[in-house]
C-alpha cells in the first residue's frame, strides 16, 4: 500500500474556465465518487502525480484528506483510483477520477499478476507466455493485495498455471469459477520445425542437382574432344 496520502481540496467552481485557471495555478480537477455522492475536488498537480507514481496499479487502496474550505472541516476516506487524464505530452496530470467503496461491503477487483522463479522449461528453450496480467478476485477494500505471486520454478515446455491453482491471500477469494490457464510454456511450434527441415532438404536438393548439371556438362566436353581428336 501506498504510505503517503493524497490531499484534496473541495471545489465551488466547475466547467472548462474555472479548470483552466486550476491548471495555470499548478493544480488539477479531481471527482470522488462514492456514498458521500459526487464530490468535486481540487489537487495540487506535482504531489498528487508524485504519489500516484509510486502505487502498483489502479487496484490499489489509496487514502485521501479531503477539506472543505467553507468550514475548514475535514475528513479522510480510502479510495480508488477511477480514471487517469493526462496531458497529451507533457508529462502532466489533467484530471482524477476517485471511487470511494463501502468498508464491509466485498468488491470485485483485477490484481496485476507477478511471476517469480525460473522456468526449467525456459531454460531449456521454450518461452514464457502470460496468458493473462490480471485476475479478477473479490474482498473487502481493506484486504485488497497490491499483487497476485505465480511461482514458475517447476513449470517445463508444455505445462501451464491455471487460475484455480494461484495462491491467494487471506480473506481473498477468486470471483470466476472458470479455471483457464494464466501461465504456459511453450515451444517451438511442430510446423516450424517441418518447416525448416523441408527448406534444408529443398536447398539440399537443389545443391544435388546442380552437381549433376554440372557432371553432364563435363561428360559432354569430354567426348567432344574425343571425337576432334579422332
Amino acid at each position: 500500500m501506498v504510505q503517503n496520502q493524497l490531499v484534496a481540496s473541495i471545489r465551488k467552481t466547475r466547467g472548462k474556465s474555472a479548470n483552466h485557471k486550476l491548471r495555470q495555478a499548478g493544480k488539477i480537477p479531481a471527482t470522488l465518487y462514492g456514498q458521500r455522492g459526487n464530490i468535486l475536488l481540487e489537487m495540487t498537480e506535482e504531489s498528487t502525480r508524485h504519489i500516484l507514481e509510486k502505487m502498483s496499479g489502479m487496484h490499489e487502496l489509496v487514502p485521501i484528506t479531503v477539506t472543505d474550505p467553507s468550514n475548514q472541516e475535514n475528513w479522510t476516506a480510502k479510495v480508488l483510483l477511477r480514471e487517469v487524464q493526462k496531458h497529451p505530452y507533457k508529462h502532466k496530470l489533467i484530471h482524477l477520477d476517485f471511487w470511494e467503496l463501502p468498508e464491509t461491503k466485498p468488491q470485485v477487483v483485477r490484481i496485476p499478476v507477478h511471476v517469480t522463479g525460473e522456468s526449467p522449461g525456459v531454460k531449456s528453450g521454450g518461452v514464457l507466455q502470460m496468458v493473462v496480467r490480471e485476475i479478477p478476485v473479490s474482498c473487502l477494500p481493506a484486504d485488497i493485495p497490491s499483487k497476485l505471486v505465480v511461482d514458475v520454478s517447476q513449470l517445463e515446455v508444455g505445462d501451464s498455471i491455471k487460475i484455480q491453482e494461484v495462491e491467494l491471500p487471506e480473506k481473498v477469494s477468486l470471483s470466476t469459477e472458470e479455471n483457464y490457464a494464466i501461465i504456459s510454456i511453450v515451444g517451438r511450434a511442430p510446423e516450424e520445425e517441418e518447416e525448416v527441415e523441408e527448406i534444408e532438404d529443398e536447398e539440399g536438393a537443389e545443391g544435388d542437382e546442380e552437381k549433376e548439371e554440372v557432371t553432364e556438362k563435363d561428360t559432354e566436353g569430354d567426348s567432344k574432344e574425343e571425337e576432334k581428336k579422332e
